[in-house]
C-alpha cells in the first residue's frame, strides 16, 4: 500500500487512520512502532507489537522490538516488575529464530548485565564481536561487565578497544577516567581532558576532574576547574561547598564562610554546608553564629552526628554557656 501524504494531518494521525483501515498490515504497524520508538512511547509501541506477533509470531524483529520495549519501560517504571523477565523471554525467542543477529545478541547481553549476570553478558558480547568486531557498544558493555567483576585490566582493554572503534564517543573515556581516578593515577586527568575536547561543558567530567585535583591537594587547578563549572551552573551547591572546603584547608576561613553561604543559597537544605560554615565561624571567633549554624544543620538532619558533637563541644568550651 502506498502511503499518501494527507494535508494538515500529523504523521501519527495519518498512519493510525491507515492502520485502522488495514489492521493486519504489519508494515503499517511497524511504521507506527518506529514512530513511537523515536518518541520513546514504548507502551504504545508494545501495543502494536502484540498485534504484529499475533499476525506473525515467527518474525524475530517483532520479538526483538518487544524485548527492547519491555526493557526500556522497566528502566523508568519500577512497578513493571515482570517486564525485565518479559524482555528476556522475548529476546530469547528472537535468537531462537535468528541466532547470529548481532543486534539481538547485544540486547540479550545488556539484559544479562541488568540482571548482574556479568559472565553471561560477557559471553554474549564475545559472540557478538566474533560476528562483527567493530561494534563499539559490545566492547564498551563488556568492559563495564569486567569492571563489575573487578577484572580491571580486562575492563581497560575493552574500553580502549571501544575507543579505537569510536574515538568520538566519550562514554569509554569516562569509564577509563573513573578507573584511573579510583587508583589515584594521574592518567585519569588525561582521559578527563580528552572528554572535555569533545564537550568542554560536560559538568560531570569537570566536577570529577576538579575533585581529582582537590583530592591530590592541587588546589590551584581544582579551583580553576570548579570556576569553569560555575560559569555554566552558578547555583551548583556541591561546587560552592567544595570550594569552601579547599579554602578551609588553606585556612582562609573568612572566604570559606562566603563559599558555604553560596552553597546554602543554592540548596537551602544543605546541612553539611551549615556545619562547615559553623566550623569557620567558630574558628573566626563568632561563637553565636557558629551555634546558629550547628543547630540549623541538626534541624535539617537530626542524625548528623558531626554537628551534634560540634555543638556539644561549643557549649562546653565557651564560658558564656556556664
Amino acid at each position: 500500500m502506498i502511503i499518501k501524504k494527507l494535508e494538515n494531518k500529523s504523521f501519527i494521525v495519518e498512519i493510525s487512520e491507515l492502520v485502522s483501515d488495514d489492521p493486519l498490515n504489519t508494515n503499517l504497524l511497524l511504521k507506527r512502532i518506529n514512530y513511537n520508538f523515536d518518541k520513546k512511547n514504548y507502551e504504545s509501541a508494545l501495543f502494536d507489537l502484540k498485534q504484529c506477533l499475533s499476525i506473525d509470531s515467527l518474525n524475530p524483529t517483532f520479538h526483538f522490538l518487544s524485548a527492547k520495549s519491555y526493557f526500556e519501560i522497566s528502566k523508568v517504571d519500577n512497578s513493571k516488575v515482570s517486564y525485565p523477565q518479559y524482555a528476556i523471554s522475548s529476546i530469547q525467542k528472537s535468537l531462537e529464530i535468528d541466532p547470529d543477529n548481532t543486534d539481538f545478541l547485544l540486547l540479550f547481553g545488556e539484559l544479562q548485565l541488568a540482571f548482574s549476570r556479568y559472565e553471561d553478558a560477557i559471553d554474549l558480547f564475545n559472540k557478538c564481536l566474533k560476528l562483527d568486531y567493530n561494534i563499539y557498544r559490545a566492547h564498551h558493555l563488556m568492559g563495564y561487565s569486567f569492571k563489575k567483576l573487578d577484572k580491571i585490566e580486562n575492563a581497560i582493554n575493552c574500553f580502549q578497544n571501544a575507543i579505537n572503534i569510536n574515538p568520538s564517543n566519550s562514554n569509554s573515556y569516562l569509564e577509563l577516567a573513573l578507573i584511573f581516578h579510583s587508583q589515584n593515577d594521574t592518567t585519569a586527568i588525561e582521559y578527563y581532558n580528552t572528554i572535555l575536547t569533545i564537550d568542554s561543558n560536560d559538568i560531570i567530567v569537570l566536577y570529577n576532574l576538579a575533585l581529582f585535583y582537590q583530592e591530590n591537594e592541587d588546589y590551584n587547578n581544582s579551583l580553576e576547574t570548579y570556576s569553569k563549572i560555575l560559569k555554566i551552573d552558578n547555583f551548583n551547591a556541591n561546587v560552592h561547598y567544595n570550594i569552601g572546603f579547599i579554602h578551609m584547608e588553606l585556612k582562609l576561613y573568612d572566604i570559606a564562610v562566603n563559599n558555604f553561604a553560596d552553597a546554602i543559597y543554592s540548596e537551602s537544605s544543605f546541612y553539611q554546608a551549615y556545619y562547615a560554615r559553623g566550623i569557620c565561624f567558630e574558628t573566626l571567633g563568632n561563637i553565636a553564629q557558629a551555634e546558629v549554624d550547628y543547630k540549623r544543620a541538626i534541624e535539617i538532619n537530626s542524625t548528623y552526628i558531626y554537628a551534634k558533637e560540634a555543638l556539644d563541644n561549643l557549649i562546653k568550651n565557651n564560658l558564656k554557656y556556664k
